[in-house]
């Protein structure tokens, strides 16, 4: 085994114990005690090196009780919440805005609660709650604290870290500060200087740019999804792409350091702005590991940096590891990494602009498919040809888009007058989702057994890669 094989089998080990360790210990399946316990032991046996099996065996049991034990310390914090919730009293509360849960509500933490007969706790723990709000943002509430179901509904809110559904009868928010007034101002920025646009572009740029697809249409929607360019509309590891690539080419004449601290920076503001997604977190903490390597003058390997980046996020938060959008994420990662490089030198007859970007798309999307059987049961068709014909389109209209939104800020007019140049962008990818959803079989249904030899076709495709699997794998053109 070559030392690089060895070094990813290593790594990858201890990500999986992690990520098991954090699904376990978030559904409370084991104590803090026992996690703490299989640490331990995974450290010794590590320690010991005996033989590699032995070493393997430890980082992954090393990684388990970590994951574990971060995630049921995790679910602690919210003790207080839950049993504030099962008398269902009428509380006063304070707290802050944490994050969007996509269509489960608001997370928001809860700072100061008070209910009848006078008792009070402090950080209580993170509750769920209907309202939209801006990240960041401070509220006051007045209503009731419910206890979570066990309805599938319930249980994704617990998953992403709820213990409680807040139930307000009146609700104040404040303004964000910080980071988070900053991204609201980019927001606001980019949703007004959108007004301008056709409401088919605006509505588009806005989900390029910072995943807001409150003004696409349900039809344009549709088309998205059977054609297999509705990740699109999610904001991923391309537009954390997308973004570094720009400020790394505005910056091209300075120094390594200050280019770092601003891709640095322009990441942290960028995440704040559309909102911690799993995939934009997991795009960042790669983006973070790379640029410290790149600041320290080591060279890096994608598998590994994946590898790191997911370990720390799913260290730090536990609750991320459920989340389908981590899934797809990573997946894509892997299958860009593996089989892009490959497919792009079978494809030498096609010139590298249209070569390059359908390796990468069909290296993607056969690494997710799996996923997107089982999790959605439907398959598109027309995916790989829908997202090359799309692909010239995207990074030209997101960073337009975000640029438009930071004018935006300072003059409406302005902010439109660039978004103008994003729209025939916009267009044409409206149009190509138009096109290739209008065939019937653009899109099949599937389900039973299929997503499992899907998965199975995968796994093993995949391994049969790693098996030759040595020098660092990039791409060129």
């Amino acid at each position: 085994m070559s030392a690089a094989r060895g070094s990813l089998l290593r790594l990858w080990l201890c990500v999986a114990g992690i990520c098991a360790g954090a699904a376990l210990g978030a559904e409370q399946r084991i104590s803090t005690t026992g996690a703490a316990g299989v640490a331990l032991f995974g450290i010794a046996c590590a320690a010991t090196r005996r033989s590699p099996l032995v070493l393997l065996a430890g980082l992954a049991a090393c990684g388990f009780g970590t994951g574990a034990l971060s995630a049921g310390l995790r679910a602690d914090d919210g003790i207080d919440l839950e049993r504030i919730a099962v008398t269902v009293p009428r509380c006063e509360v304070r707290g802050r805005v944490l994050e969007q849960m996509g269509g489960l509500g608001t997370l928001v933490a809860v700072d100061l609660v008070s209910c009848d007969g006078g008792r009070s706790w402090v950080n209580a723990g993170a509750a769920a709650l209907d309202d939209e709000a801006v990240s960041g943002s401070t509220f006051r509430a007045s209503g009731w604290l419910l206890p979570l179901g066990e309805d599938r509904f319930d249980r994704a809110r617990y998953r992403a870290g709820a213990r409680a559904e807040l139930a307000a009868r009146e609700i104040t928010f404040g303004p964000p500060d910080g980071v988070f007034s900053v991204a609201a101002s980019i927001r606001a920025g980019l949703r007004d200087s959108a007004a301008a646009l056709a409401p088919p572009e605006a509505g588009l740029l806005r989900g390029l740019t910072i995943g807001d697809t409150e003004g696409i249409s349900d039809t344009t929607l549709h088309e998205f999804r059977r054609t297999g360019l509705s990740h699109l509309l999610a904001v991923s590891g391309s537009n954390v792409s997308i973004v570094l690539a720009g400020i790394a080419l505005l910056a091209n004449r300075w120094s390594l350091r200050l280019r770092s601290s601003l891709a640095a920076a322009g990441l942290a503001l960028f995440v704040a702005t559309v909102g911690p997604d799993a995939s934009v977190l997991r795009a960042a903490a790669m983006g973070a590991v790379a640029l410290f390597a790149m600041a320290l003058g080591r060279p890096t390997e994608p598998l590994h940096v994946l590898g790191v980046a997911l370990a720390v996020l799913v260290a730090l938060r536990p609750q991320i590891v459920f989340s389908v959008g981590l899934h797809l994420s990573v997946a894509a990662t892997i299958g860009i990494v593996l089989w892009a490089s490959s497919l792009q030198q079978g494809l030498r007859p096609v010139p590298g602009w249209i070569g390059l970007p359908l390796a990468v798309t069909l290296s993607a999307q056969a690494a997710v498919l799996p996923l997107l059987a089982g999790v959605f049961g439907e398959a598109s068709l027309v995916a790989p040809a829908t997202n090359l014909l799309a692909a010239p389109a995207v990074a030209p209209a997101t960073i337009l888009g975000f640029v438009g939104g930071l004018v935006g800020t300072v003059h409406q007019d302005l902010g439109g007058l660039v978004l103008r140049l994003a729209e025939p962008f916009a267009s044409w990818i409206l149009w190509v989702a138009r096109l290739g959803a209008q065939p019937s079989w653009a899109a099949v249904a599937v389900g039973g057994w299929v997503p499992w030899v899907l998965t199975v076709a995968v796994v093993a495709a995949a391994a049969v890669t790693l098996a030759r699997y040595g020098e660092p794998i990039t791409l060129e053109g």
